[in-house]
């Protein structure tokens, strides 16, 4: 969480847990948090900047479009995970008011192809 930022008591600890699981995961290539202006709060530690922030801005995008989405197909739902599957990788995105954690996976088919 950037300097000044209000962080709940114990709310620190568990996403630090968090991410210490995110980063032994099998086949996890990164991670990016973002708060909901796309600005880059953490990162996996092999991600440059560079790489996170861009990340970061594309599945921002992405994640308020696919939300409009739902909500106009039913405005009583309301999106909360999304995940996609591109031909080497799967990104899944789940985010609350404030944040967005991405999370970047190698992904193989079953025939492992």
């Amino acid at each position: 969480f950037p300097a000044g930022a209000a962080v709940p008591d114990g709310a620190m600890s568990e996403v630090e847990e968090t991410l210490e699981r995110v980063k032994v995961q099998n086949g996890v290539e990164g991670y990016v948090i973002c708060n909901r202006q796309g600005l880059v709060l953490r990162r996996f530690p092999q991600m440059s900047q560079e790489h996170a922030e861009q990340y970061a801005d594309s599945m921002r995008h992405l994640a308020n479009k696919a939300r409009g989405v739902v909500r106009d197909l039913n405005p009583q739902n309301e999106l909360r995970y999304l995940r996609i599957r591109a031909k080497r990788h799967e990104v899944m995105i789940a985010f609350d008011n404030e944040f967005l954690v991405i999370v970047i996976q190698k992904w193989t088919p079953a025939g492992g192809q």
